[in-house]
């Protein structure tokens, strides 16, 4: 078989749109060649054989009987013409569904909805066919869903991160994990570099096929990304704690009370304190790795949120004579500190905090003495503290504007000036609008009914 009969052999098996131009190239072609040029003596029962296992075997005339070399062309080229009509027939659903497509480059702009639409049903239908080659002896890699259809797709969708997973679980499905490795480190390190899922999803895959090294690298990476994420951070964690690296977890939230900020930081240093205490049974550096982070945002009442819910995760209520446990002392003195005068907390984090104190003390301590202490040092303070006394600042409306004849308004100030009559209800009808009255209306009904003297000034409606 001569080398540009091979090479015609190998393009007639690809699902192209000139199929027709390039097999009738051939039929010129083959008028001029012998029949060895065309298909070597040992391929053509192999070529037979699996034609008829097709079901494509072309009907042998009795002109091709024999050995001679014109009966011999006669049955080469119609058992190449065969195959041809057996890949038109074959490729004929692919070739439909590439039809709508029109976007075959790469470009910096996103791959249409409708072109990702049909780049998407044309995979769905190849994942649907069997998988594996067609035992093609002209084209052994001949495949029902080749590879190089996941690569033509990724010329136009570069940047769709879903296809770079979906071609790498491709191949991981077919046991090319090499392969699959090599699409991830394309993705991740060209096109998806400043990506941190892309760079987490390929540190799972490394993870999962042992490339532990090449793993942490990625979530190391993944750490170094502006601005500081927090999933990068636990990725890496986690990382460590399945392999059983404990130091390698501590360095991790270490590191990350280091660089997060803010709620992430109140978020990771809880999660770090619940691992420390139920999977390492070291309650205190759960407490310790808190107090750093503490340390580095003093005004963040997220943090010692999270430090009081670890220090009261082993407090118990002190049965009846028994003094209080090392817990609950220790949950009470990170309370006296959040309620100090020189706390960090602004004015109302201190006073939710002297609401979890005046709880801890109710429900935990084992002495009456303690709960009397406590609202002794809330009158002196001059607090009024119950449950549900708070009223959030952004209920309490600010003064109202007082209508002018004209329609214009004028600020009422609350402070300064010589005292002003209260208005009656007619006249507070009379001088603010509905929605300012109801305003008015729902506060003052709240503020009367907490303080037990019944209805508010103003009348409901």
């Amino acid at each position: 078989m001569g080398r540009v009969s091979a090479l015609y052999a190998r393009v007639l098996a690809l699902p192209l749109r000139l199929h027709d131009v390039y097999w009738a190239r051939f039929a010129e072609f083959a008028a001029t060649r012998t029949a060895s040029e065309l298909l070597a003596a040992e391929s053509e029962a192999a070529l037979a054989s699996f034609l008829t296992r097709q079901g494509a075997h072309p009907v042998t005339t009795e002109e091709m009987r024999g050995e001679d070399e014109g009966a011999r062309k006669l049955r080469v080229y119609a058992l190449l013409e065969a195959r041809y009509h057996f890949y038109v027939a074959f490729h004929a659903p692919r070739r439909a569904l590439e039809e709508p497509i029109r976007r075959r480059y790469y470009h910096v702009a996103p791959l249409p909805a409708a072109e990702l639409a049909a780049w998407r049903r044309l995979l769905s239908w190849g994942a649907a066919q069997p998988t594996g080659h067609v035992c093609d002896p002209l084209e052994p890699m001949a495949e029902v869903l080749p590879s190089f259809t996941y690569e033509r797709c990724l010329l136009p969708g570069a940047s769709v991160r879903s296809l770079w997973k979906e071609y790498a679980l491709f191949l991981e499905g077919k046991g090319a994990v090499e392969d699959a490795r090599g699409v991830l480190a394309r993705a991740s390190g060209v096109f998806f570099r400043d990506c941190a899922p892309m760079l987490l999803y390929h540190a799972q895959f490394e993870e999962a096929h042992g490339g532990l090294d090449a793993a942490r690298a990625l979530c190391a990476a993944t750490c170094a990304l502006p601005p500081p994420a927090i999933d990068a951070y636990l990725a890496a964690a986690n990382l460590e704690r399945r392999a059983g690296n404990t130091d390698g977890m501590r360095a991790a939230f270490a590191a990350a009370v280091d660089a997060l900020r803010g709620e992430p930081l109140a978020a990771l240093v809880r999660h770090a304190a619940a691992v420390e205490r139920k999977l390492c049974g070291d309650h205190a550096r759960g407490v310790a790795l808190i107090e750093s982070a503490i340390a580095r945002e003093p005004a963040n009442e997220l943090l010692w949120d999270a430090a009081l819910e670890c220090a009261t995760s082993a407090v118990v209520p002190a049965a009846a004579g028994a003094g209080d446990s090392p817990a609950y002392q220790a949950a009470a003195a990170l309370l006296e500190r959040m309620i100090a005068a020189d706390s960090p907390l602004p004015p109302p984090a201190r006073r939710r905090a002297w609401l979890r104190y005046q709880r801890l003390v109710d429900d935990y301590a084992g002495s009456v003495d303690a709960m009397r202490a406590l609202k002794r040092s809330r009158d002196e303070a001059g607090l009024e503290l119950t449950l549900d006394s708070e009223v959030p600042e952004s209920a309490v409306p600010k003064p109202l504007p007082k209508r002018k004849p004209n329609g214009m308004s004028v600020d009422v100030s609350m402070g300064g000036g010589a005292a002003q009559p209260s208005p009656s209800p007619q006249q507070a009808q009379a001088q603010y609008t509905p929605e300012q009255l109801a305003q008015y209306q729902q506060y003052y009904a709240q503020y009367y009914q907490q303080q037990g003297y019944g209805q508010g000034y103003y009348p409901q409606q």
